[in-house]
């Protein structure tokens, strides 16, 4: 009974992850099976990882699926030319970064954002390294390391916003990451002779850009929800409204005065504060001392 418990916990958590987290474990296995899609073919010679690169120059069908390949788009300039020994070892640091960011980095964020914003960044963050990339010499685009460096800058936004140990102490791998990302682009630029590789420093561009920039238009929209709620979650902070922050004397004394402002200057004169606090106020003075003790 205690050997079941044990093998049926694990399953159960596993589960449970998958569940709360779908996109970025549905992103990990889908980048793993075209890596090695990739690999099975280049090896036996065929330059099938051109086919998912975005070539400006040479368009194809399988360019749309350029987030998804971490292999050198070109890997000999006829078809047949096999691989290269160099791009096989930089394919594979690049898949390994990407892959650690979306099931290290992924979880937080789309917790944090939720599954359908998540999906949503995911293809908006993509789109703008390809537009970046454009501009590059070659005009290539490919690599999810844009998406990869927006999830761990964005993690870190969100360890920095909470402040917890546990935040802290994952903040530094994530740190790994966002550097490691810079150097394997980096390097690639530098040292590997095809203009595709040009594109990476386009995603390590990109990735954070976007992290900060959602960041930050996340953060205005939950103040606006406060604003016109008079409650809500802005980041870590839950706010309440203040009507439920008094007693129901104070609530009345206070909604006295506002309904003598109504009869002296009109409706119009309430500010939107004060008009939600005069429907916050009178749906709880509509409630009996005894209902809301039981609240």
């Amino acid at each position: 009974m205690t050997r079941e418990t044990a093998t049926v916990a694990p399953r159960d958590q596993i589960m449970e992850r998958l569940m709360a987290h779908p996109f970025s474990f549905a992103l990990g296995a889908a980048l793993l099976l075209v890596q090695v899609a990739i690999y099975v073919t280049e090896i036996s010679g065929v330059p099938f990882g051109r086919f998912f690169a975005l070539h400006y120059h040479e368009m194809n069908l399988g360019g749309v699926l350029f987030p998804f390949t971490h292999y050198a788009p070109v890997s000999g300039s006829t078809f047949g030319a096999g691989f290269v020994p160099m791009d096989f070892v930089f394919s594979l640091a690049l898949f390994g970064l990407c892959v650690f960011s979306v099931l290290h980095c992924g979880p937080a964020v789309e917790g944090y954002y939720g599954t359908r914003r998540t999906v949503a960044v995911f293809f908006l963050v993509s789109l703008a390294h390809a537009a970046v990339a454009a501009a590059l010499p070659g005009g290539f685009a490919f690599s999810s390391l844009a998406f990869g460096m927006f999830l761990a800058v964005t993690s870190l936004l969100i360890a920095m916003e909470r402040r917890d140990e546990e935040s802290e102490s994952r903040a530094d791998m994530r740190m790994l990451v966002v550097l490691g990302g810079l150097v394997v682009a980096a390097l690639g630029a530098g040292f590997l002779a095809h203009p595709s590789y040009k594109s990476l420093l386009a995603a390590v561009a990109v990735g954070p850009a976007c992290a900060v920039t959602a960041f930050v238009i996340n953060r205005r929209l939950q103040m606006r929800q406060v604003r016109l709620r008079g409650e809500g979650r802005v980041g870590d902070l839950y706010f309440v409204d203040e009507v439920d922050l008094l007693t129901r004397a104070e609530v009345e004394t206070r909604m006295d005065r506002l309904l003598g402002k109504i009869a002296a200057t009109g409706m119009d004169s309430l500010s939107p504060e004060e008009r939600r606090f005069l429907k916050h106020a009178s749906q709880r003075l509509k409630r009996s001392p005894s209902e809301e003790t039981r609240a």
